[in-house]
């Protein structure tokens, strides 16, 4: 095909990016709907493109030469030159530095940490209390990633860096579409002082943790002590500098918490939604468990809590767009994405596709038995990404939510408030707009 021929796409694109500005989620679907598989949108000279096939995603989250993540301004400005933001051999060098806090063997040994603090929420709870879910998954899941990948108590800090952090994400998402590259010199959103305060209360709290811990005992097991101690003799053979140590913390803080936080939200909404699954789910911890907190070694005998986890993620997925830059031309289908375009694929869209998963709409655990997940391409289901850029953290996350999942399912039920309405928010994350109030049930 030539060059020059382009996907199909809106005749009247900025009418589309004004709906997408509106509504990412509905406009998106019906753009694909409407258009196929690649969705073509242009603005002046910057080119823009929807996929929507496992080959397309896989081909451009594989292209690590040709592909670099395209990351919102203002979340970049935030996280610096931490792994979610950097680019290129920094990005590998940064990479390869942090990948053993995240070898298999370091995560297992921080499982009994994770029940502990899953253990801590439930015993706050009472029987019969109506919570926020989606506030109190966003408070375990800070209190997890600061003690075991900081070993540093969040508990009494948790209201107000909680606070911080989502003023930063809420001005993230507000710029987050295509379109906010010709308001934004009108967005007062990153001069306002709410925001800077945010910002200067988690550099504080960051520079504070690395400053105690170079004047004390950096011979610690967690990520912060071993980003402390790195020497590499060919790339840095002074160690990382503090402010590099801090964009990796606050980095893997912002995406180490919330997005599993989400995920869980989400979990015990479809649990409350679906009895038949929920009770199938306590069936199983109830025996492997008998009663015991859970631990690392437990999670490969309860298949059926990660196939609801899969499942949850697959309805809700925490991250629900990426996008890539493309360095040169690259062909794709029949094809070419020209240098210097927008290329974005969304999970979201991606995991509620009918051709893979009959009846998307329907929670059903079921469709990840290994003969379920073997029939389907690769990249139709990718809630961490893929190739090159996937998510460092993609074997925490999962450990840390199946064992949530265990410690809390094996004590209790929850049951989503009666008349509550329940509506996506796609900021950075995929979030409920009005919360998630639960009320709850103890089971033993």
């Amino acid at each position: 095909m030539p060059a020059n021929r382009q996907p199909p796409g809106p005749k009247h694109p900025w009418i589309t990016f004004a709906a997408v500005y509106r509504n990412p989620l509905r406009s998106l679907a019906q753009a694909v709907r409407d258009y196929g598989d690649i969705v073509h949108l242009r603005l002046g000279s910057r080119h823009h493109f929807l996929l929507n096939h496992p080959d397309y995603i896989r081909a451009i989250l594989l292209d690590q030469d040709g592909m670099r993540r395209s990351i919102h301004p203002p979340l970049k400005k935030f996280l610096g030159q931490g792994l979610l933001s950097s680019q290129g051999k920094f990005h590998q060098r940064q990479r390869r530095l942090v990948q053993p806090g995240f070898h298999k063997q370091r995560i297992a040994a921080l499982g009994d940490a994770m029940t502990l603090e899953g253990a801590r929420c439930s015993d706050r709870w009472r029987n019969g209390a109506t919570v926020d879910m989606a506030g109190e998954m966003m408070h375990l899941t800070m209190n997890i990633v600061g003690k075991t990948l900081f070993n540093v108590d969040f508990e009494s800090d948790a209201a107000e860096l909680g606070k911080a952090l989502d003023t930063v994400v809420v001005a993230s998402t507000r710029m987050n579409y295509a379109v906010s590259a010709a308001v934004r010199k009108f967005a007062p959103l990153l001069r306002s002082r709410r925001l800077e305060r945010a910002r200067s209360r988690l550099d504080q709290m960051v520079y504070q943790m690395i400053a105690e811990r170079r004047a004390g005992d950096m011979d610690q097991p967690d990520l912060l002590s071993m980003l402390l101690r790195i020497r590499d003799s060919e790339d840095a053979p002074k160690g990382m500098t503090d402010e590099q140590v801090r964009d990796e913390i606050l980095t893997l803080f912002t995406a180490g918490h919330e997005t599993t936080a989400v995920a869980l939200m989400w979990t015990w909404y479809l649990l409350s939604e679906n009895p038949g699954a929920e009770e199938k789910l306590h069936a199983e911890l109830d025996t492997v468990l008998n009663g015991r907190p859970p631990c690392t070694a437990d999670l490969e005998h309860l298949p059926y809590t990660r196939m609801v986890f899969s499942e949850v993620m697959r309805l809700y997925p925490p991250v629900w767009i990426m996008g890539r830059r493309a360095l040169r031309d690259t062909p794709l289908g029949d094809y070419v994405i020209p240098k210097k375009s927008h290329v974005h694929v969304s999970q979201f869209l991606m995991h509620r596709d009918a051709r893979y998963f009959p009846e998307p709409g329907r929670f059903d655990p079921q469709r990840w038995t290994p003969e379920a997940v073997a029939a389907r391409p690769k990249f139709s289901y990718f809630p961490f990404g893929g190739g090159g850029l996937q998510c460092i953290g993609e074997g925490f996350a999962w450990t840390e939510g199946l064992l949530v999942i265990a410690t809390l399912a094996s004590r209790w039920r929850m049951r989503l408030k009666p008349g509550h309405r329940i509506e996506l928010e796609p900021r950075i994350t995929l979030c409920s707009r009005y919360g998630m109030p639960m009320i709850l049930e103890r089971r033993k």
